[in-house]
């Protein structure tokens, strides 16, 4: 009997001390490094959270002009305030554009308008709205009364409105093969009155 008893005692005792050794190395990795337990959690959250930006990031580089994008062209006259608003076909040149892109190509346009929007007084042009379904482009006019400048340019007689501001053509007349006098009134800006004058001095001089 004696030695079943000890025959228990060696064996529940080392086995309780195991059990206690390890309910004791569980509390402590809990308190010395609560972390740990939730590491995978965190990393799969931060990897969903990571796909979701890229995701997003994504979306928002698709912003681009397409075929079907509506764009829509809105005339504003200074002088009246009244606004016309048209929407006409995409330019071919802006498709595939995002909005800095065709920032930039309105700055280029601003610069260098073209003949009609010239003829209507242009005095600028701005982006108002931006996205695939729809873009609003906003041009700026002010009627000026008619009338050009004869101008000399490295040796060429160039032609710009009344304004000054814009150019209106390059006429492909040398300045030097011009008369003596009129050589001296393109030097110092000749003045058209309209475009009936301009065309006869450029029947007359070109050759």
């Amino acid at each position: 009997m004696k030695f079943v008893r000890r025959i228990s005692i060696l064996f529940v005792y080392p086995t309780a001390m195991f059990l206690l050794g390890y309910i004791t190395g569980s509390v402590a990795q809990d308190y010395f490094y609560p972390g740990e337990q939730c590491q995978e959690g965190n990393d799969i959250q931060s990897e969903k959270t990571q796909t979701e930006a890229v995701v997003e990031t994504a979306y928002a580089a698709e912003q681009v002009i397409t075929a079907d994008t509506s764009y829509v062209v809105i005339s504003y006259d200074l002088p009246t305030g009244i606004a016309e608003e048209k929407e006409e076909v995409t330019p071919d040149c802006y498709i595939g554009y995002n909005r800095e892109k065709l920032e930039e190509a309105l700055r280029a346009y601003d610069k260098s308008p073209s003949l009609t929007d010239l003829e209507k007084g242009f005095l600028g042009i701005e982006l108002l709205s931006f996205s695939e379904d729809k873009v609003i482009i906003k041009k700026n006019y002010e009627k000026q009364e008619s009338g050009f400048y004869l101008i000399n340019e490295n040796h060429n007689v160039v032609v710009y409105d009344k304004s000054l501001k814009y150019f209106y053509m390059n006429t492909g007349i040398k300045t030097e093969d011009l008369p003596k006098e009129l050589q001296k009134e393109v030097i110092h800006m000749k003045y058209i009155s309209d475009e009936n004058e301009l065309y006869h001095f450029l029947e007359s001089y070109s050759s």
